[in-house]
């Protein structure tokens, strides 16, 4: 299990969501979501998980308040008080009180929100897609967050952007991140969602 979608929106428009992509279904009783405020110590609130999730699912959590989304609620599995962060209030899954993964960490207040993959404050009023590639979590959030498009373990999409909530989309190949400008040198016609990796030609004059 690992975190696939995180969101940080107006108001109480948060939640977290984890997938499943074990092989088989998932007893969540083993599991929590952490919580630590403005550089705090994990866990500073935790919220124990129940059921169980079926292989290639998703469960969202989601906050409690009654101002939230309607597309959000619509797919949240639970609800907790807690889920009202802030870009530098960090968020992790535990399994046996262990922590398994981890949108930014401990110890550290990054101001209004960390850097990911190069955009900066990506963790306050965006939402966060984890990539394809990822099979598991990361505690190491450096190494998670990327300095670029091409290193990070996420994809960043605008505030109040819940268009992808309710499955891992880039694991089911519905959508494929890449160039999507025609004028690019790098332009990929298979790509399906921009990720900001294009590049493009440089001109130059020359006198005769």
């Amino acid at each position: 299990l690992f975190i696939s979608e995180y969101a940080e929106g107006t108001g109480y428009n948060k939640y977290i969501e984890i997938y499943n992509g074990t092989g088989s279904a998932v007893n969540l009783s083993e599991y929590q979501i952490w919580k630590i405020t403005n550089g705090g110590s994990w866990s500073e609130d935790t919220l124990n998980l129940s059921g169980t999730l079926e292989y290639n699912d998703v469960y969202i959590i989601c906050s409690s308040d009654p101002s939230v989304d309607s597309i959000i609620t619509a797919s949240a599995d639970t609800t907790w008080n807690k889920a009202n962060w802030n870009g530098d209030d960090a968020v992790g899954l535990a399994k046996l009180g262990v922590l398994i993964d981890a949108v930014g960490t401990d110890g550290i207040d990054p101001g209004n929100g960390w850097s990911v993959a190069g955009i900066n404050e990506a963790t306050q009023s965006h939402t966060l897609v984890r990539k394809c590639f990822v099979t598991e979590g990361n505690t190491n959030w450096i190494t998670s967050s990327g300095t670029d498009s091409l290193n990070s373990e996420w994809i960043v999409l605008p505030e109040n952007d819940w268009t992808y909530i309710g499955y891992h989309w880039l694991c089911q190949n519905i959508y494929v991140p890449g160039c999507t400008d025609s004028l690019a040198c790098n332009y990929d016609s298979l790509a399906t969602i921009d990720d900001s990796s294009c590049i493009y030609p440089t001109t130059s004059t020359t006198s005769v």
